[in-house]
């Protein structure tokens, strides 16, 4: 995917991810987009698919109200992952179009997004977006993001990272790589604490 094709779509879609409430999803999305490129770089796959969608795969977010976005009960929380998925679409079409993508792409684009949820897809682009998005929350930045946004401790954010799985090899190996860093910066912030409470 051109540079400068990719940054057009981030200029269009960077406000949009700023108004989310639950977490910093420009940050998120940025890291997905890494993801989605380490990815396919050992997976391979159509750069000029799957990066767009990387980026484009929680624009819906913009159109969740904020009250439900940061709902505390399951119900309410499941309806805002529902509805990000619904209102993705028209946002997706308007920004591609004005951007003179194929309709044929951006249909592809939207499928891709529409299946980042809630699905168990067999198709390798769909897993890999799924595999970016859920590997994006290990990486440093994403992941004390998530802490601070989430009002947890950097041990349960492992813990709940821990759990995952993916589809594709790559994404897997690159798990272990920044769980295995998580892990060795939360032992060693502990440490420190242990020891500074000892004098």
């Amino acid at each position: 995917m051109e540079n400068n094709n990719r940054q057009s779509i981030w200029e269009k879609v960077e406000p949009l991810l700023l108004s989310g409430k639950q977490k910093d999803y420009l940050l998120h999305s940025r890291i997905v987009e890494r993801a989605m490129k380490e990815i396919i770089s050992g997976e391979g796959g159509q750069s000029d698919i799957l990066i767009p969608a990387a980026i484009l795969h929680d624009v819906g977010w913009s159109e969740v109200s904020p009250d439900l976005q940061l709902a505390e009960d399951e119900a309410n929380k499941h309806r805002a992952l529902v509805e990000h998925i619904e209102k993705a679409p028209p946002i997706i079409r308007k920004i591609l179009s004005e951007l003179g993508y194929d309709k044929d792409i951006i249909q592809k684009i939207i499928d891709l997004v529409i299946a980042h949820k809630f699905t168990d897809p067999k198709e390798k682009d769909k897993q890999m977006l799924i595999d970016a998005d859920t590997l994006s929350d290990t990486y440093k930045e994403s992941f004390y993001s998530d802490v601070k946004s989430y009002n947890s401790t950097s041990r349960k954010n492992w813990e709940f990272c821990s759990k995952n799985t993916f589809y594709t090899k790559t994404a897997r190996e690159i798990f272990e790589k920044q769980l295995n860093e998580r892990l060795k910066e939360i032992e060693e912030a502990e440490s420190k604490i242990n020891y500074s409470n000892r004098l």
